[in-house]
């Protein structure tokens, strides 16, 4: 009986792998290799990032409401305006001088929620018994809103005989309670009927000029 020897097995040959190239020992070129691919993949990742990771909604961007109302997307104009309530009173000229007026938004505390008007200043309330006059304007975000508040800082008469009458302003705060909504792209005009006739007080021979507002029209 004749016994073959078994030969050692072929080693296969793997291109670049088989055999050291330049020196270097098959392990560390696998361990080359594999770190190359590693690195390249990362490199993708860290692009697909830069483009897309830091920001998940690309162009929107955040930030506060700023001085023209609340969160609304669309606007509306407000006018404010003055006009004496009809009345009996003794005089030709009784100028006003406003010096802010606010809309104050809804579900905002009273401590924020305030919008300015843009004001025109001063106004003879004397000779408004027929017609009003524009005291300001304001672009406000839609939505409803609770008050508004005026501030009064001067106020001066003329009697009919002639007589200059400087007024005491003792609360120079003027508010309203009638709600009114600012609608997209429209004029919401609020009219306010002050009442002189209640309005001038004269005690202890003073006078004073407490503003007392008798209706406000919508329209």
């Amino acid at each position: 009986m004749s016994v073959k020897r078994l030969r050692h097995p072929l080693k296969k040959s793997y291109p670049g792998l088989g055999a050291p190239r330049d020196g270097i020992p098959m392990k560390t070129a696998l361990m080359a290799s594999i770190g190359l691919a590693v690195v390249v993949a990362l490199a993708g990742v860290v692009s697909l990032t830069a483009r897309f990771g830091s920001n998940p909604n690309p162009g929107s961007t955040s930030g506060g409401t700023g001085g023209t109302g609340g969160g609304s997307s669309g606007f509306g104009t407000l006018e404010v305006s003055v006009q004496d309530a009809p009345a009996s009173v003794n005089w030709t000229h009784l100028w006003v001088t406003f010096a802010r007026i606010q809309a104050h938004e809804a579900n905002a505390t009273n401590e924020t929620g305030w919008f300015n008007v843009t004001q025109t200043g001063s106004v003879d309330l004397a000779a408004l018994k027929t017609v009003s006059q524009l005291l300001g304007t304001a672009k406000l975000a839609a939505g409803m809103y609770t008050q508004l508040r005026i501030d009064v800082s001067s106020a001066t008469g003329v009697m009919e005989n002639g007589t200059t009458v400087h007024f005491i302003v003792p609360s120079d705060v003027l508010k309203t309670d009638d709600p009114f909504n600012v609608t997209v792209g429209q004029t919401t005009s609020l009219t306010l009927d002050i009442d002189l006739s209640r309005s001038i007080v004269h005690a202890d021979s003073k006078w004073l000029f407490v503003p007392v507002i008798s209706a406000v029209q919508e329209s």
